[in-house]
């Protein structure tokens, strides 16, 4: 692992840490529900599949959170994907990607990279709409299923893994200062204002400070 990797890792469980422990003093509904990190042996699995190295900075992050069963704690609502759906989803996205080897020159952005490791979900289980680490870049782009890809573009600032969890801590320590999404709660649980549902409006409460 090189000194960077090792930064980085760091930097992603310290943001974690802040994240986890927020949510124990101001949000016992989300608390309640994450789940335990993964064994290195579950990691193992997924670079069995994955055809590039994971970044030691993903692999210390899933080997210290599991998860969220209740949706929200992720900057944007997102989630992070459980280890098994990891491999899932990046067996069927590298069949795409494949077929599209077989087609001749690409045309527009690729619908999938060898490098690309799913990481976020907006939901678990569904996955519509995903944030991918790419593991050479170092960045997380979004993907959808309905074409939408940040691969190549510029017209968002690109998050590393440790600074997108960073500005989550930040959102929830500093809410004020919260820049791409605001956090609040419904009933004791996080929920970021993106994904308020309309029933929701009159429930959610953002946080001060």
């Amino acid at each position: 692992m090189t000194v960077d990797g090792a930064i980085e890792a760091r930097q992603v469980v310290e943001a974690w840490q802040r994240i986890e422990a927020w949510l124990r003093d101001n949000s016992p509904a989300s608390y309640a529900t994450l789940l335990p990190g993964a064994g290195a042996d579950q990691v193992a699995d997924v670079q069995a599949v994955v055809q590039a190295q994971i970044p030691e900075a993903l692999s210390m992050l899933w080997r210290t959170i599991g998860g969220n069963a209740l949706r929200g704690v992720f900057l944007g609502n997102y989630d992070l994907i459980p280890l098994d759906l990891v491999t899932d989803f990046y067996r069927n996205r590298m069949a795409d990607h494949e077929e599209e080897g077989t087609d001749g020159a690409e045309e527009g952005p690729p619908l999938w990279k060898p490098e690309w490791i799913p990481v976020f979900s907006n939901h678990r289980t569904s996955q519509a709409f995903v944030l991918y680490l790419d593991a050479h870049a170092g960045l997380l782009h979004r993907w959808s299923r309905y074409g939408e890809n940040t691969y190549g573009t510029d017209t968002e600032e690109l998050h590393s893994l440790s600074s997108y969890l960073e500005e989550a801590a930040d959102s929830l320590e500093y809410p004020a200062m919260a820049v791409s999404d605001k956090p609040g709660l419904i009933d004791g649980g996080l929920v970021w204002q993106s994904a308020i549902e309309p029933g929701q409006k009159d429930h959610w409460e953002p946080l001060a400070g």
